[in-house]
């Protein structure tokens, strides 16, 4: 028997990182392909995927293609290729359906028409087919997912009520607050040999990475020179493990003694102060402490992770110290291209 397809969305640059969850993660599951910001499975039962933490999102799929050229194809595609009332059943999702459906469309290098132009199209057709009711402007209990990138479309059904990138622990959120999967992503490429780490995160803001690294059960602690998110951090750390908040603390990290009291981390993961949405008093001391820091947090056998929207600075620093290796990924993130700068010993 043919087991159903799932499409897993995640954050551009992250493809790798989200297949890996899933090998590791899941039995049972088999990767069919990777592609930008999705990644193709086939598994038996769709509750499998509901605890990932580096997808945004899941959906059954219904329809794929890789030659749909038109919106022409897409209505064709949806027309001919999609039986929704069948991937509606096997997402287990038939018992909450009451003939009504939203739309939620991504859509990247294509030549026919932006995304609310191709929801419009789709949802007249959907209505037609099925006689459904569309519901515009919110996510109904159905929504249909489209994802079209090229030439490239696949459409499908949301596996669950709300995105897998939302976390209940996060109640409280300052300026620069880091997208949860991507933080969950950043802990898992400091941490790939399986075991429990100290984790500490010099500039954690809102506690997204520490709360995402306790959530894997390793021990964490948080710094941030910012009473505000030294609180918000603190709260938001407490839902996942109450007996963090006292590890939270308000320091400078861009103080090297900061970073001498933290010695006993065995990984740094941290998303740098971006200059547009946290003020930053002195660059040169972000650079200079970051770079020495995770530089000899390296050489103890240690691994930094460090995602940051200026690169070059700290590279150009790291690049002369001995006994590590440095290694660059970009993302798309925020309409930016933000840059993981991985520090790991050399081996």
């Amino acid at each position: 028997m043919e087991l159903p397809t799932f499409a897993a969305f995640v954050t551009s640059g992250l493809e790798d990182i989200a297949a890996a969850e899933i090998k590791a993660s899941l039995s049972g599951v088999r990767i069919l392909e990777t592609r930008q910001k999705v990644v193709l499975a086939e598994a038996a039962d769709p509750r499998v995927f509901k605890n990932l933490r580096t997808i945004d999102d899941v959906a059954i799929v219904s329809a794929l293609s890789s030659s749909v050229d038109s919106l022409e194809d897409l209505i064709t595609l949806i027309a001919s290729g999609a039986d929704l009332n069948e991937t509606i059943a096997i997402a287990g999702r038939a018992d909450i359906f009451e003939d009504a459906f939203s739309v939620t469309v991504s859509a990247a290098h294509t030549a026919y028409g932006p995304g609310k132009v191709i929801e419009e199209a789709i949802s007249r057709e959907i209505s037609k087919r099925y006689a459904w009711q569309y519901i515009q402007g919110q996510r109904a209990a159905i929504d249909v997912r489209v994802f079209i990138d090229g030439t490239w479309a696949v459409i499908g059904i949301r596996l669950y009520d709300e995105p897998l990138s939302r976390r209940t622990y996060r109640t409280a959120n300052v300026r620069g607050s880091l997208r949860p999967t991507v933080a969950a992503a950043l802990v898992r490429l400091a941490v790939v040999d399986g075991k429990r780490h100290r984790v500490w995160d010099p500039f954690c803001g809102s506690g997204t990475i520490v709360c995402e690294a306790a959530a894997m059960d390793h021990e964490v602690w948080g710094t941030d020179i910012d009473p505000e998110a030294v609180d918000a951090s603190r709260e938001n750390i407490s839902a996942v493990n109450h007996a963090y908040w006292g590890r939270i603390e308000n320091a400078d990290s861009t103080n090297l003694k900061t970073w001498q009291r933290h010695r006993s981390a065995t990984a740094v993961v941290s998303n740098l102060p971006w200059g547009k949405q946290v003020a930053i008093k002195s660059k040169q001391a972000l650079y200079t402490s970051v770079s020495s820091g995770v530089a000899e947090l390296g050489r103890r056998g240690g691994t930094g992770v460090l995602l940051t929207a200026e690169p070059q600075p700290i590279v150009q620093r790291l690049s002369r110290e001995p006994g590590i290796r440095l290694d660059e990924q970009r993302i798309g993130l925020l309409g930016q291209t933000p840059t993981i700068l991985i520090v790991r010993p050399v081996r």
